[in-house]
């Protein structure tokens, strides 16, 4: 080792011995000034991540960067801008807003909020009636929904974390908050008095529908996933155990069960006696609602995973599955009419409306065919995948998409179409239409009412 280098060493370990000796001597509040907080270096990451365009990885970073620090205003803005990118505009004003109040004298704020100032609401036939608040906690978007359903006046909304909450239809106003005991993982499902709420915990939680007291709950061994189908004789619940059992409305009594290849996800249809529903194996079952006896045998068997409800009209039922096509099969003995394949998988329910069935698929289409040959009579091509089945009112078509905050209408006939309406988030459930209002629910947990003006 040469002298020049030995020198060089020394004074680098001098320099190291003196930070060391400095660092252990100055004060904690000295040392939390010279390193950066937890907060800025999320935020370090989040930026890194979006250069890299890695939106949602970056949004993950500028999330844990405000769990760390609520009040960390560029973490805020950050986060908003984040989210406004992706068009959920109602998230970004809500970060903005706590970024406005915690530093009011920050001009670049209201520069950022006058930015997301909604559009002119010109969605057809549709008039905005009203709209709940959504988000709570220092993260806004804390409160995802798991779906929501319409009855009698009545809009039921489940959260992850477990809130369920009870709305009027016609104004939004609050009727009942709940809260389950652990996380929800199913839509509410309504009837017979009852809000059912399937949960992480893998129970069945069914709430009073009156005022949102418990009123019993059935156990199964893994959590719950699709909503339970009620009916005035029962209640029939799938389970993620693979279980599907019904209960009795009045305590949940178990009135019979039959075992299926695990996970179940789809909900069930029940019609003229029969339960249908699918298994992740791709088989489609037919059950005497009664008794819980198989009618269709050994049951059909699809080429993939079928968690799509089924509809049943006209002595058939019809049912997506996971190998991308609809089945169109005899409701009495289970034997196949028709099938038809689409560019991927089909989790939505199909609708039927008069001769023929609308189809969404996760293949970013929406198609419409005849029900009684499957011969298609249009089909068009969504900006991203369809998960939710589409609504019908007038002649006109209504469906969301994920990942996208608009609300869709076209032609029924034609698919040709309408207008589109940029609702402030992205839908988290699909559109759903009851004594002449649409209901939409976002994935801020936002639940919007309109008017559908005939």
């Amino acid at each position: 080792m040469t002298e020049i280098r030995r020198r060089w060493l020394s004074i680098v370990a001098a320099v190291w011995l003196a930070l060391a000796a400095a660092a252990c001597s100055a004060p904690p509040d000295v040392l939390r000034g010279l390193l950066p907080s937890p907060a800025a270096r999320f935020v370090a990451e989040g930026d890194r991540l979006s250069a890299e365009r890695r939106s949602a990885e970056a949004i993950l970073a500028y999330r844990q960067a405000v769990a760390r620090d609520e009040r960390y205003v560029p973490a805020l803005r950050k986060l908003a801008h984040a989210y406004a990118a992706q068009g959920r505009r109602r998230l970004a004003q809500q970060y903005l807003q706590r970024a406005a109040a915690l530093q009011p004298g920050d001009a670049g704020v209201p520069v950022d909020l006058n930015e997301l100032v909604p559009p002119e609401v010109t969605g057809g036939s549709l008039k905005p009636a009203w709209q709940t608040p959504a988000g709570c906690g220092p993260l806004a978007d804390s409160g995802a929904p798991t779906g929501m359903a319409v009855e009698d006046g009545a809009i039921y909304v489940a959260y992850e974390d477990g809130t369920v909450r009870a709305l009027d239809a016609a104004t939004g106003a609050p009727r009942w908050e709940s809260k389950l005991p652990a996380r929800a993982s199913s839509a509410p499902a309504v009837g017979g008095g009852l809000a059912l709420v399937g949960g992480e915990d893998g129970a069945l939680h069914a709430l009073d529908g009156a005022d949102g007291r418990l009123r019993w709950r059935h156990q199964t061994a893994a959590p719950i996933y699709a909503a339970p189908t009620v009916t005035a004789e029962a209640i029939y619940a799938p389970s993620g155990d693979g279980s599907f059992s019904a209960l009795a409305p009045l305590d949940g009594k178990l009135l019979w069960k039959i075992d299926a290849t695990p996970p179940l996800t789809g909900r069930a249809a029940v019609a003229d006696g029969i339960v249908y529903f699918g298994s992740a194996d791709g088989r489609i079952y037919g059950i005497d609602a009664a008794t819980g006896r198989e009618v269709w045998g050994s049951g059909i068997v699809a080429q993939g995973a079928v968690e799509a409800q089924p509809t049943v009209a006209g002595g058939r039922v019809l049912i997506g599955a996971g190998d991308s096509r609809v089945y169109a099969l005899a409701a009495d003995k289970g034997g196949e009419y028709w099938r038809h394949s689409t560019p991927d998988a089909i989790y939505a329910r199909p609708l039927v409306i008069s001769d023929t069935v609308y189809v969404a698929s996760a293949g970013n289409t929406l198609s419409a065919l005849s029900v009684l040959t499957g011969d298609l009579k249009w089909e068009l091509d969504a900006k991203s995948a369809l998960r939710h089945a589409p609504a019908w009112a007038d002649g006109a078509l209504y469906y969301v998409a994920a990942g996208d905050p608009h609300l869709y209408a076209v032609d029924a006939a034609t698919g040709k179409p309408l207008w589109q309406l940029d609702t402030g988030d992205w839908l988290a459930a699909g559109p759903v239409i009851a004594d002449g209002m649409m209901v939409l629910l976002g994935q801020d947990g936002a639940v919007m009412g309109f008017k559908v003006k005939g």
